[in-house]
């Protein structure tokens, strides 16, 4: 079995317990988060098909294999198992329809669309499952599954939303003009307009992202044409949050341009940051560093990169093994050539990070301990009072007020103390 098969439906499995928790993080850590899955159905594949092979003669009268009817209702069952704290459930099932799932046409894509919405199921497998079927659909057709299934977009459904916006993208590549004159249609026709207080429509953020982005490579001009035409606030979504994956290397300069004309300046180093993030990998910063230097980053935008890709790099280790005081120093080597100044900071919030994304793998008596040494060796406050000013201290605060006490600066230690009241 190929791995690239299992990938598409895992990621958008992923898509659904993530997407809402944490959206600055939404493709990076979902890659993660699947990789568990993905591990256990590759871990199972060679038995599941040695089991297979062994069948594989087909009765007289017998439906031919791959094109038997499919139980929805047991193979959501068998979803929500793997999915569980136990992990278990019926494996090799999952593993053949993630096969016959490639091979479906789009006609059979459709009726088992259908068939998922009449069965009775709870709203979250149905929910799984559904987005399982509409990536392959609209990598097929994506034309067809935007106009089948734009009414989803009045559902709270943010999963499916996003395979329609990933619809979109993949569209953009086939035929621009007809899918931005469309687009352009439904946001005449109100199919986009905001159901929130803020009088923002994340679905017509993640459009746009998938217009804009797209646009970038082939029409810059085009593209802040439009992104000019969104309010202040959220052009910086769009270029912000919802590109996903990393803008490829011979249009970050494009990137880069398209930020600093179309945000305010207090918007634009955040957007070029969440770039650098995604580009944060197995192998490390490297990718950081050139495109630092492809875009010609302005020290503020290198800062908050600097800040923003240590935080990623710590929170991906923290979901593979045990952080230790060499996975931070490597970082704020990296960090110190790229922004000395952003160093300190870099430090406090990726450990803060690490901490509030696996606490067994970096507890937070470990990342307060390491925080204290690092100041004891510069001399300074700067990282564990940065630290405890963070999110993860909330949840450990009788361990933040002893550490609280080790700040030497009378004026720090008693802000972080009056926190912890």
């Amino acid at each position: 079995m190929k791995l690239k098969l299992l990938i598409p439906p895992i990621f958008a499995l992923a898509v659904a317990g993530s997407w809402i928790v944490n959206e600055r993080r939404t493709i990076s850590t979902l890659e993660q988060e699947s990789a568990a899955l993905k591990a256990r159905l590759v871990a199972r594949a060679s038995a599941a098909e040695t089991d297979d092979s062994h069948s594989s003669s087909k009765p007289p009268g017998k439906v031919a294999k791959g094109k038997e009817p499919i139980d929805w209702k047991k193979l959501a069952a068998s979803y929500q198992e793997i999915n569980g704290a136990n992990g278990m459930g019926d494996m090799r099932a999952m593993i053949r329809f993630q096969q016959r799932l490639q091979a479906m046409t789009k006609e059979e894509l459709v009726n088992a669309l259908d068939e998922i919405a009449a069965v009775e199921i709870p709203d979250e497998a149905r929910n799984q499952l559904e987005q399982m079927l509409i990536g392959p659909l609209a990598a097929k057709d994506p034309e067809f599954t935007l106009t089948r299934y734009l009414d989803r977009l009045d559902h709270d459904r943010g999963h499916v939303k996003w395979q329609l916006a990933s619809a979109m993208k993949e569209w953009m590549k086939k035929e621009p003009r007809s899918a931005i004159a469309w687009f352009d249609q439904q946001i005449a026709a109100g199919k986009f307009d905001s159901k929130s207080l803020d009088g923002k429509s994340d679905s017509r953020m993640q459009f746009e992202a998938a217009v804009i982005g797209s646009l970038i490579s082939s029409d810059l001009s085009a593209a802040a044409a439009r992104l000019k035409l969104l309010p202040a606030d959220q052009r910086a979504d769009v270029l912000k949050h919802n590109f996903g994956d990393s803008i490829k290397e011979e249009n970050q300069a494009a990137f880069a341009k398209l930020v600093r004309e179309g945000l305010a300046e207090n918007d634009q180093a955040e957007a070029i940051a969440e770039q650098a993030s995604s580009m944060v990998n197995e192998e490390g910063f490297t990718k950081v560093s050139e495109y630092l230097v492809r875009i010609e980053a302005t020290p503020a935008e290198r800062a908050a990169s600097v800040i923003e890709a240590a935080e990623t790099q710590l929170m991906h280790r923290s979901l593979r093994g045990k952080i230790t005081r060499e996975d931070i120093d490597g970082m704020r080597t990296w960090a110190t050539v790229q922004s000395p100044e952003s160093t300190a900071k870099a430090t406090a919030s990726a450990l803060s990070r690490a901490t509030q994304m696996n606490h067994q793998n970096l507890t937070f008596s470990e990342a307060a301990t390491m925080a204290l040494e690092y100041d004891q060796e510069s001399g300074s406050d700067e990282v564990l009072y940065d630290f405890l000013n963070r999110g993860a201290a909330y949840r450990y605060k009788d361990e933040a007020k002893s550490f609280a006490e080790k700040i030497t600066d009378p004026e720090l230690r008693a802000k972080i103390l009056k926190r912890f009241k």
